[in-house]
């Protein structure tokens, strides 16, 4: 409880600094230190909440002299575009879904095996030691991780009815550009194709795929509800989202501000699941509401489970350290 209050209490308190300032208070300093951070949702989706306020809590706490300038609804371009600009130091910090950085760290499909986190709570409870195995991997790349958020569970959205595997048959796929999702939905006999996150909307509006997996929120943030209205809770994937620095803008701070911004971080990631969780159920609500959405819950996994087991082994075994990591999260349930 009194975690959730202090959370509650740091998203709260987001006017606090420019409040205090109004009032006589002293001004932050002009910054030393300026930071571009990509995020691909819109303002006002729970994501954006949180990186603003861990925004202005780096500010605070550095006295003005960090600045992160938090750049909404993939203004830098997209997931994939933000990671390359991270490392070419155009952007200097990124939320980005973990699956996109499959090409420079492999390792990070594991968190993307099907149905390895059982729950939110698993999730949470697996980011701390996820962060300290893997951050290795990322500093090697080019990226300073500062850990991992609960971006929602991965559910289906679609032009058609879904309730078994052998719904899904023939259907085309908007997959994220990972192989084991890739993979993942050719073992149900779709037929994938790798798509940008900005271009969903118009791929599924002009059916150019008939289904895609995402979040729940963002099913009513970005009006998928319009052209797909059929919507499955299935939560197969849960999606983790990467906090990443560029290494070079992160070895330009002083150790302090360093430190400021990684407790910052760490504070900040476990709130997005609360605030999704309220607005996921609004989501539903008002997808059913003015876009007419069916929505079904698949309350039996095993199907689906037994579907992609084979796809589970083959990754396991082929991802780097995709046992340990495996084992890792299994034995945080």
């Amino acid at each position: 409880m009194a975690k959730t209050l202090h959370r509650r209490a740091l998203l709260q308190g987001a006017g606090s600094a420019a409040a205090f300032a109004i009032a006589g208070g002293p001004a932050l300093a002009a910054p030393k230190y300026v930071a571009r951070m990509s995020i691909e949702v819109q303002e006002g989706h729970p994501k954006f909440v949180a990186v603003d306020r861990f925004a202005k809590l780096v500010a605070e706490r550095t006295k003005g002299e960090v600045e992160i300038k938090v750049f909404p609804n993939s203004q830098l371009g997209g997931e994939l575009e933000t990671a390359e600009g991270i490392r070419l130091g155009s952007i200097q910090i990124g939320l980005v879904t973990s699956s996109v950085l499959v090409n420079w760290v492999p390792d990070v499909q594991a968190l993307d095996l099907p149905f390895i986190f059982q729950n939110d709570a698993h999730a949470i409870k697996a980011s701390g030691p996820l962060t300290e195995q893997l951050k290795p991997r990322f500093e090697a790349q080019g990226f300073h991780l500062l850990g991992f958020s609960v971006n929602g569970a991965r559910e289906l959205i679609s032009t058609f009815p879904i309730e078994k595997p052998e719904d899904v048959r023939g259907k085309k796929m908007r997959v994220i550009q990972s192989p084991l999702h890739l993979e993942l939905w050719k073992a149900f006999g779709a037929n994938p194709v790798p798509i940008p996150a900005p271009e969903i909307y118009t791929s599924l509006q002009t059916r150019v795929v008939d289904f895609c997996d995402n979040t729940t929120t963002n099913y009513k943030t970005f009006r998928f509800y319009e052209v797909a209205p059929h919507f499955t809770k299935l939560d197969h994937i849960y999606a983790l989202g990467s906090w990443i620095v560029g290494i070079r803008w992160w070895r330009s701070l002083p150790k302090e501000h360093q430190a400021v911004i990684e407790q910052a971080a760490r504070e900040i990631q476990p709130v997005i699941p609360e605030l999704l969780a309220k607005t996921d159920e609004e989501a539903l609500a008002f997808a059913k509401a003015e876009g007419h959405a069916k929505i079904v819950l698949i309350a039996d996994k095993q199907p689906w489970r037994a579907a992609t087991a084979k796809v589970y082994e083959q990754f396991v075994e082929k991802i780097p350290n995709g046992q340990e990591l495996a084992k890792l999260i299994g034995s945080l349930q």
